[in-house]
């Protein structure tokens, strides 16, 4: 894999074959989906939301299951999810005995008897610049196996570090962090800057303030969110280049470090004297 994973043949190697099998939960994500339509559980619009992220999803699963499984909680290991409804029902459709907390900018009634606990936050209105861990009113949440970003970090006005540091801060030791968000670095952004075009998007005219969670404030790339991890104090477990948004084609055709998607995966050092 090119680019800033070359010089780590470990970590490398780990985050190939980490990318060739996360399709291989496609059949699970399309089994959770179509149980929850069965129930009623999601509006039109999120039915067709999930299966435009049928890839990404399958991911999020495998990446659950492999990454968790070697854990003494397994299957009921704790687990964060951040910014999403639909993401926690599908979990839960898969994995029926996670123990599930969903935080997001909105209070979704959906989620009433699928999670423990349901915690609406606007993580840009928390001061994060020395925050160990989320500042969020009591309980604090703490000792989780994982905290799921997916999505999320492009949609945010926050330094990355300070944000992956205080999610760590939610993590028992051994725990993971995984979060995606699109490759800046992606071969449709490198033509766009070869051609003078800034490839980040203008936020819409249409928009208005309250609809900002909408718009991509920044993209990153491998390097920046590698960095990022350290800097948080994570151990880096997985990073990859992932093909979840390309075409079959694409996917076959283009070098890995120019697909559309990153995954990324830190865990929380078990000996707390240890470093990144």
């Amino acid at each position: 894999m090119p680019g800033p994973l070359a010089a780590d043949a470990v970590l490398q190697a780990r985050s190939a074959a980490f990318g060739a099998a996360c399709r291989s939960h496609v059949a699970a994500f399309d089994q959770a989906l179509a149980g929850l339509v069965a129930a009623g559980s999601l509006r039109p619009d999120q039915q067709d939301y999930a299966r435009d992220h049928r890839l990404r999803f399958a991911e999020a699963l495998y990446a659950i299951e492999t990454l968790l499984a070697p854990e003494p909680g397994w299957p009921r290991c704790r687990v964060l999810e951040i910014g999403s409804s639909i993401t926690p029902m599908l979990f839960h459709a898969a994995f029926p005995e996670l123990r599930l907390t969903a935080a997001c900018l909105f209070r979704h009634k959906q989620l009433d008897g699928i999670v423990e606990r349901a915690v609406q936050v606007d993580l840009e209105k928390l001061d994060l610049r020395s925050a160990t861990t989320l500042p969020l009113p009591d309980p604090p949440l703490r000792d989780l196996d994982m905290v799921m970003l997916c999505e999320v970090l492009e949609h945010l006005l926050v330094n990355p570090a300070n944000l992956f540091r205080a999610l760590a801060g939610t993590l028992r030791p051994g725990g993971l962090l995984y979060v995606t968000t699109p490759n800046f670095l992606r071969q449709g952004c490198r033509g766009l800057i070869l051609a003078g075009r800034n490839p980040q998007p203008l936020f819409r005219p249409e928009f208005r303030p309250e609809d900002r969670f909408h718009h991509h404030v920044r993209e990153y790339t491998m390097a920046e969110l590698l960095e990022a991890m350290q800097a948080a104090g994570l151990v880096l477990e997985l990073a990859q280049y992932s093909a979840c948004w390309d075409s079959a084609e694409a996917a076959a055709t283009l070098p890995a470090d120019a697909l559309r998607n990153l995954v990324v995966v830190g865990r929380k050092p078990r000996d707390p004297a240890a470093g990144a």
